[in-house]
């Protein structure tokens, strides 16, 4: 992980094109909550596609 959860969180929250992944049941309280590891557009390597993680994270 390249950064830290809460700062995964705070991201997803400030994203306007954050998309929660659709899981079948949820195993734990942070699959509810948003972040950009259960993002759609952040990818196994821990890269958010669509370049929007650092213009965000920058202004936090």
């Amino acid at each position: 992980m390249r950064a830290s959860k809460e700062t995964y969180e705070h991201v997803a929250k400030e994203c306007s094109a954050y998309k929660r992944k659709e899981y079948g049941a949820k195993n734990c309280a942070s699959d509810s909550c948003p972040s950009c590891l259960n993002c759609t557009h952040f990818s196994t390597d821990e890269h958010c596609v669509l370049d929007l993680y650092d213009p965000i994270v920058k202004n936090l």
